[in-house]
């Protein structure tokens, strides 16, 4: 079993942002402030936290709708709640990078059929940093990665032996410089790795989950 340094956790509930999401597959949780619009979306609902949270509930009502999109939970305190909700899944550490090159074109993968950018989980005791650098060059055989910043952190829940679990991700952006042919690590069910352009991304970030969206936009390309 991996155990994740204490202080990554420790970073993750210090994370503020003024609206978090939660990402249930292509669907996800936000936790916003109270005065968000949720009443032009029909296929949204608001959850109201009480004393206790009640995770199987509100990941279950995912579970039981397949138009449900998105779940609002509106807080005076986003941050405070962000860390509660934490607090109720199992969490775990990965990370992964936006990958660039000396043209400008980035490096994507596709995995299970939908375009997606390196990534896998911390080994134990490693710093997060290093597991972004060890899983982008083990899932598309790319060396001489040069870190720069981190971009954000993306959040993820699924369920796994039926308990829930939360996958914090840390996406760093990072330069690579020589020549090299891709070699996508099929054993992770990597089927395609591909530079391109930052002109055709539209149609690859459509066909990626939103988590993927997320990091291009917090990216600002």
């Amino acid at each position: 079993m991996h155990v994740c340094r204490k202080s990554d956790f420790t970073k993750i509930r210090n994370y503020t942002k003024n609206m978090h999401r939660i990402y249930f597959e292509r669907r996800c949780i936000v936790i916003c402030s109270e005065d968000e619009a949720t009443l032009a979306d029909p296929n949204s609902v608001e959850f109201h936290i009480g004393r206790k949270i009640d995770i199987h509930s509100l990941v279950g009502m995912f579970e039981a709708s397949s138009t449900l999109t998105k779940i609002y939970i509106p807080s005076e305190d986003i941050d405070g709640t962000y860390r509660r909700v934490c607090s109720e899944f199992k969490e775990v550490n990965a990370a992964g990078g936006l990958v660039a090159n000396r043209r400008g074109d980035y490096l994507l993968i596709k995995r299970d059929g939908l375009w997606d950018l390196p990534k896998g989980h911390q080994e134990n005791g490693e710093d997060i940093s290093i597991t972004a650098l060890r899983e982008v060059t083990e899932e598309t055989g790319v060396y001489k990665l040069k870190l720069q910043k981190l971009i954000c952190i993306t959040d993820h829940c699924y369920k796994r032996n039926n308990i829930w679990h939360l996958k914090h991700t840390w996406w760093y952006s990072m330069l690579y410089t020589d020549p090299v042919d891709l070699t996508p690590q099929r054993e992770e069910d990597i089927t395609q790795a591909v530079w391109v352009a930052k002109s055709s991304l539209p149609p690859y970030i459509k066909n990626a989950y939103p988590s993927i969206a997320e990091v291009f936009r917090e990216a600002k390309v």
